[in-house]
């Protein structure tokens, strides 16, 4: 089902800038990025950073511009105390337009940014303070709204995100306490002003649950509190979902919280499609499973060739069937490989969860356990984000000084995915004001009917003999045509030899077609089949002539019915001129599957 386009923002107190030396233990920001990709944030919002400019330009230069930073330092100690950040990840948000304002030097920082949809959505990073008490906290939340009070050309936020060191239910702290906090009438004037919900997201969705983002001690001596917030604009509940409290993999004593968001004008998207997972082809299990598929395949086609070719059963089905059958093992398969750790973490994040019902059915026991656990992830997670940290740089060293298709990507321009936001329909509104598409799905029935429209002849194009006549004329006037010898070189039945060529000479790393199906999958394969006919006793897989089969019964029958043989993905390619609401201005590029371009190419090989 079609989902609106979102963006994932993040807030998380960092609790210090740590190191910035190559695997030392409190090298914080070493793995941000790699938090922020595993989670899939397209914002984070950190506080406790300590950066200085200095610090900020060294931390950016070491992402390699994946990312862009804006933070706001203490006065006069920025290495030691305070300090906001707003991390934008380009690969998800755009990063190019983003307008920053310092609200509070070091706790306070505002950050407008363009979104999904054409829109722009601003928002608030706050870390209050602590150590002065709730005093203090009451003055800063204070000094915030005299801010926008007096300076009314500042946009106010849509969302508003943080550390604000208080609670303002009883049911976020642990031991449950009605301590007195002033600070808490402070932020509920500032919430009231900027137009931003009383009740923050998360305890909206989750009214009597209990989750913390901060701990302090163990047993009986356990503190725990839901520090870290995020409030969203009165109303705008109905577009966000997947609120989220999680422990992360980078050494802090907070947890972070999230939440996905939407806007009203942001596009409706559809799932994508799945492809191949390449990481896969080496899987021994995959690697059975698909031969034995390969097997039955082969055994169908020797049944065809006793019984003969119906239009329900012929070469072509059978290859579309082998298609089908192979991204459902390799779908199977991933779900059931996924890494140890990965499983592990899994595993405690549901204890995690266990722990936080029997917190919030009374039963204290739970909250020794939420504490282990939220360690054990914790630990769990920096292990693993190492860890991937050493498979890049293993791979950097291989490939990162090449100029192969990692560099390219490693020095390319980071910018989001481009999306079609809106498509004009053909019919206006009543009022003769253009009427636009949101649905990714209706916005590909568009550009289908506009490129079938295409092809359409025009009026006044001739019909019926008058057009043959003037095809026969037209063709009569070319000097050059094809010899006899050519003609018959064109019409020869595909061989063996000729699939076997085209497969191992096509391009790798190229976009597959619908079936989902790469260059690669099919070269393995054709390799494995070459390896077993070396060994007596083991059985080849011999796809090439699954492919040749099928590409003879193409030659002889056209295209059958039930095939995907021709089947291909359209992707419309903006051609950087026009409205882009207006298919018109959109090239489409068709992703064919291999077996199709295996025949191109056999057919452009004889040419």
């Amino acid at each position: 089902m079609a989902r609106k386009a979102e963006i994932r923002v993040g807030s998380l107190n960092m609790n210090g800038f740590g190191s910035l030396t190559k695997g030392h233990p409190e090298n914080k920001w070493g793995k941000i990025y790699r938090m922020m990709s595993e989670e899939n944030l397209g914002i984070l919002l950190i506080q406790e950073t300590h950066l200085t400019e200095a610090r900020r330009t060294e931390v950016q230069r070491m992402f390699a511009g994946r990312v862009r930073i804006f933070h706001s330092e203490h006065a006069s100690a920025p290495t030691q105390r305070e300090g906001v950040a707003v991390v934008i990840n380009k690969k998800i948000a755009c990063a190019d337009k983003a307008e920053p304002v310092e609200i509070v030097a070091g706790r306070a920082l505002q950050v407008t940014i363009p979104w999904r949809g054409g829109d722009k959505r601003t928002l608030l990073c706050i870390y209050a303070p602590t150590s002065g008490g709730a005093s203090e906290r009451a003055e800063f939340f204070r000094a915030v709204k005299v801010f926008y009070e007096t300076h009314p050309e500042v946009k106010r936020p849509c969302l508003m995100a943080g550390d604000f060191n208080n609670v303002e239910d009883p049911l976020d702290r642990y031991p449950v306490g009605n301590r007195n906090d002033v600070s808490v009438s402070n932020l509920q004037d500032l919430k009231a002003f900027l137009g931003l919900a009383s009740i923050d997201g998360w305890r909206a969705i989750n009214q009597g649950k209990r989750a913390f983002t901060f701990h302090r001690g163990t047993g009986e001596q356990a503190t725990m509190s839901r520090l870290d917030r995020i409030y969203i604009k009165a109303g705008t509940l109905d577009r966000t979902r997947e609120w989220a409290i999680k422990p992360v993999g980078v050494k802090t004593d907070h947890n972070m919280v999230s939440v996905q968001m939407t806007t009203l004008n942001a596009p409706e998207m559809g799932r994508g499609r799945r492809l191949f997972p390449l990481f896969l082809l080496k899987d021994k299990a995959l690697a059975r499973g698909m031969k034995e598929v390969a097997w039955r395949a082969e055994d169908e086609l020797r049944e065809i060739e006793r019984v003969g070719r119906t239009d329900a059963v012929n070469p072509q089905t059978t290859l579309t069937n082998l298609k089908e059958e192979w991204m459902k093992l390799a779908t199977e398969r991933e779900k059931r490989v996924a890494p140890k750790m990965a499983k592990e973490i899994k595993e405690l994040e549901k204890g995690l969860e266990k722990a936080r019902e029997s917190l919030t059915n009374g039963d204290n026991r739970g909250a020794t356990e939420s504490i282990l656990i939220t360690e054990q992830l914790r630990t769990l997670k920096e292990k693993r984000y190492t860890a991937q940290q050493q498979h890049i740089k293993a791979k950097h060293r291989e490939a990162g000084e090449k100029p192969t298709k990692y560099w390219v990507s490693l020095n390319r321009a980071k910018k989001p995915r481009e999306v079609i936001l809106a498509l004009q329909k053909e019919k206006p509104l009543p009022n003769g004001r253009p009427d636009y598409e949101l649905s990714s799905k209706r916005m590909a029935e568009i550009a289908k009917e506009h490129y079938d429209g295409v092809q359409v002849d025009d009026e006044g194009v001739t019909h019926g003999e008058e057009r043959e006549a003037n095809i026969q004329d037209a063709i009569k006037a070319l000097t050059r045509v094809a010899s006899a010898t050519q003609v018959a070189e064109m019409e020869e039945d595909i061989t063996y030899e000729q699939v076997e060529f085209a497969l191992q000479h096509a391009k790798m790393g190229t976009a597959p077609g619908a079936d989902g199906l790469q260059y690669e999958v099919w070269k393995t394969m054709a390799a494995r089949c070459k390896e077993d006919r070396r060994h007596e006793k083991r059985r080849p897989a011999d796809v090439v002539e699954v492919i040749r089969r099928a590409l003879r019964d193409v030659q002889d029958f056209g295209v059958c019915a039930g095939s995907s043989f021709a089947e291909g993905w359209v992707v419309p390619i903006y051609k950087e001129k026009g409205e882009k609401s207006q298919i018109v201005n959109y090239r489409p590029i068709t992703l064919l599957n291999t077996d199709y371009k295996v025949l191109t190419k056999i057919l452009s090989l004889r040419l």
